[in-house]
């Protein structure tokens, strides 16, 4: 479950904010209403769920050559063949459409994708609503849907990373807007955060659960000392260059980003309240 601060809603106040936010649920005939007025079959949302057999192509296609760049450079195997249409298209089967099990299914990711993913929803009283980690934001909407439907169907991992798997199917800004309009009817509002790595000292937390409570004089060696300051000494040193790199890829991330549209998550944004949220541009 999320963690809590005084700075964060409370566990009962987030669900009630959710509750509200969706008083008929993720897939009530509110959001329908909103995200396919034509019919869920008619939409073009319905490809998140239904792709197509030449994207069912393209992604099996991606995925494998997404897996051979992750080989080791030493590895002299010739790589294997990648899937051709006509291997794809003897697997592919058309799905019948699941009409509320998808919708509520597509809003819970982006859900995800804007209360997670390093993003901050905020009150008017400057409260985070504040869903906890990435797999605890997860956790949170599968309660959520657990409470709207009466049935246990879903764990984090059916809303962990959003709509990272999905999001080239379809535009999803419709979704977007609709929560964000939502929000917005709530006083809520949202700030960007541009995607970042850190890197942790995990040195102070591994040597608190190796903690010896023998005086520090005993069983002392100086060579072990002076060992030990030494590998100390070589981790900083890693430490500050990995911080180093990831700081330089971060700010070229930046520069590579503002060469092009914002992502859909920061339009959507604009064309519900007229101006970038806060967070955007992103600066080095």
């Amino acid at each position: 479950m999320a963690n809590f601060d005084t700075d964060s809603f409370s566990a009962a106040d987030l669900e009630a904010e959710f509750d509200r936010l969706f008083p008929q649920g993720f897939a009530g005939p509110d959001v329908l209403q909103e995200l396919a007025p034509a019919g869920w079959e008619n939409s073009p949302l319905l490809a998140v769920f239904h792709p197509s057999l030449a994207q069912s192509y393209q992604e099996t296609l991606r995925l494998h050559r997404n897996v051979c760049t992750l080989r080791g450079p030493n590895d002299q195997r010739p790589l294997p063949p990648e899937p051709t249409f006509d291997e794809v298209a003897r697997d592919f089967r058309e799905r019948p459409v699941e009409t509320v099990r998808e919708v509520r299914e597509l809003v819970g990711q982006c859900l995800w994708d804007l209360f997670s993913d390093g993003h901050q929803v905020t009150a008017t009283d400057g409260r985070v609503l504040d869903l906890g980690s990435f797999r605890a934001s997860g956790g949170f909407l599968a309660e959520i849907l657990h409470r709207q439907t009466g049935a246990e169907n879903y764990d984090y991992l059916d809303f962990y990373m959003g709509t990272i798997w999905v999001a080239q199917r379809a535009d999803l800004t419709p979704v977007y807007q609709m929560i964000f309009r939502r929000l917005q009817g709530r006083r809520l509002d949202w700030i960007y955060h541009f995607p970042r790595i850190y890197a942790v000292d995990l040195r102070p937390l591994k040597e608190a659960l190796e903690e010896k409570h023998d005086p520090d004089w005993l069983n002392y060696s100086p060579s072990e000392a002076l060992a030990e300051e030494e590998e100390a000494k070589e981790q900083d040193e890693n430490l500050a260059e990995m911080r180093e790199t990831l700081e330089e890829g971060y700010r070229e991330s930046i520069e590579e980003a503002l060469k092009g549209p914002p992502p859909t998550t920061v339009r959507a944004y604009k064309a519900i309240h007229g101006c970038f949220p806060r967070g955007w541009p992103p600066s080095p």
